[in-house]
């Protein structure tokens, strides 16, 4: 049985609050106030953004957010899974992300980054940057955190990227600091399943995402340039979120995250250890500022244990990000 909105209580609002607190953030994230009409609205907003911070209650028709990045990478993880320290990569990058509501229960959005790399590597040291992959998400949701009194939440999730930045086969430095984008496109579909209670927040997010092939030139000093053609494997990505939400309405959430990825056919030949995969934990924190503004900041460590990763680097960082809304 589904109670009518004027019935949710108050503790509903605030775990659908602790949810827009760590998902939104978690993306790498991730990823989004006591009267009637508010505890309706911030119960619809339960649910995760795939890859913008501006999810937006159901309230809200627009967001605009500004969010800044850092990052420091210590080492990375070999096709075996073994962490190993490497020359210190440090990425910076800020992201202007933007939502609207196109329906009830549906919202779209959009993020491009500017990004900058700053990589030291056999005595060398130089920066780059330029823009990046512009990214693209929707979400629909079907059943509210707080709508039904044992069923839980339920959201549908979808995105895709552009490659709008600089491949690393397009690099031109020697350290290759400006690369900036995959150099493909890809597609996720996803669903995002969470209840609150009063104060407290769970939800389970999953998604696969396909990225298509690319073909990339290879250059080496002293040898004519080759052609690679390269296809993938699908990408599976879990997310898990726990948050609480004070009476004040600031709120505190902690995640963890898993991308696995499948090897890649070179050429038309697999590569066994071409498998990609990298966990990540994080702390997440929100401080509404009045109706239309929101403070939003993240603190995030990839797990740098021997099988938690495969030729990915590994590091820490932080994010911070300002959103504000219209009504």
């Amino acid at each position: 049985m589904r109670p009518s909105p004027r019935s949710r209580s108050r503790s509903a609002t605030v775990g659908g609050r602790a949810f827009i607190v760590a998902v939104r953030l978690a993306l790498g994230l991730a990823v989004m106030m006591g009267a009637r009409r508010q505890a309706a609205a911030q119960a619809c907003c339960a649910g995760g953004a795939v890859v913008t911070p501006t999810r937006l209650a159901l309230h809200e028709d627009f967001a605009l957010g500004l969010q800044l990045r850092a990052r420091t990478d210590g080492g990375s993880f070999d096709p075996q899974g073994t962490y190993a320290r490497t020359g210190g990569d440090r990425i910076f990058e800020q992201d202007l992300a933007g939502s609207f509501r196109f329906a009830g229960r549906g919202q779209a959005g959009a993020l491009l980054p500017l990004i900058e790399t700053h990589r030291t590597a056999g005595g060398l040291a130089d920066t780059g940057g330029g823009l990046g992959d512009l990214a693209l998400n929707a979400r629909y949701d079907l059943l509210l955190a707080s709508e039904a009194l044992y069923l839980p939440g339920f959201g549908v999730l979808a995105a895709a990227t552009l490659p709008t930045g600089r491949p690393s086969d397009k690099a031109t430095p020697p350290l290759l600091t400006d690369a900036t984008g995959a150099g493909t496109y890809d597609v996720t579909i996803g669903a995002d399943v969470e209840k609150v209670a009063g104060h407290v927040y769970v939800a389970l997010n999953a998604w696969v995402t396909h990225r298509f092939a690319r073909t990339l030139t290879v250059t080496a000093p002293g040898t004519p340039a080759t052609t690679i053609h390269e296809s993938f494997s699908a990408r599976l990505t879990l997310l898990a979120v726990a948050g609480y939400v004070f009476d004040s309405e600031a709120a505190l959430g902690a995640y963890v995250s898993l991308m696995n990825e499948g090897t890649a056919t070179v050429d038309g030949v697999e590569d066994p250890t071409t498998r990609l995969r990298l966990t990540t934990v994080g702390l997440a924190g929100v401080l509404p500022v009045r109706d239309r503004w929101r403070l939003q900041g993240t603190l995030f460590s990839d797990l740098r244990w021997n099988d938690f990763g495969r030729n990915e680097p590994a590091g820490l960082g932080l994010t911070a990000s300002v959103v504000w809304v219209w009504l």
